[in-house]
């Protein structure tokens, strides 16, 4: 289901000209008819989870969490610096984690049927204590974009694969990051879980 950017900023309490800029700047995806954004339900959800406030992260910083929440060490940052991005992961919301990772690096995509679809169930579902089957897919590549190309996964703002871009060795964070804001209320709250017990090993 789609909502114009006037329901969608009622929905998360904004401004529609709020909504319209976050369309026009891509931070959630939208489709425009004539002079109306739409944004789809699925977008609106990830808007609301990720919401958070804060200067948006530097790339060496975004490498290094993920690094950190991944294998718990990273050679990215150094020092004092590396010291305070762990106090920060230790302290900080899910929701904070995602609305820093995801901006620019996720679209959602469609998997044509449900062979397709099993093939991006995320690794770690079975640690979420999730099914496998009928979940939300994930596909995470350097190239993200050309892995779903080749995969045949066709764009779909309401769709049932998340693709990141992203490095293999993040692999298991980036999909729970994806399922922690695309995903079902389950898999949201499983997600949620699996985000806190990495940052409390830090």
């Amino acid at each position: 289901m789609f909502l114009s950017s006037t329901e969608a900023a009622n929905e998360l309490g904004v401004s529609a000209r709020h909504m319209r800029r976050q369309a026009a700047s891509g931070r959630v995806a939208s489709r425009r008819y004539g002079n109306v954004h739409v944004i789809a339900e699925r977008q609106l959800q990830m808007m609301q989870r990720t919401t958070h406030r804060g200067r948006p992260w530097r790339d060496t910083t975004k490498r290094a969490a993920l690094d950190l929440l991944a294998t718990g060490a990273t050679t990215e940052l150094a020092g004092s610096e590396r010291s305070r991005l762990k106090q920060r992961l230790r302290t900080v919301g899910a929701n904070v984690i995602a609305g820093q990772i995801l901006p620019g690096r996720t679209t959602l995509r469609s998997a044509s049927n449900t062979s397709n679809q099993a093939q991006h169930v995320p690794s770690i579902v079975s640690e979420l204590g999730l099914s496998p089957r009928g979940g939300l897919g994930v596909l995470v590549a350097t190239n993200s974009s050309l892995a779903a190309r080749r995969a045949r996964l066709g764009v779909d703002d309401e769709g049932n694969v998340v693709a990141i871009d992203g490095h293999e060795r993040h692999t298991p964070v980036l999909e729970a990051i994806a399922l922690y804001a695309y995903g079902d209320a389950r898999e949201n709250a499983a997600a949620s879980t699996w985000l806190a017990a990495a940052q409390a090993a830090l």
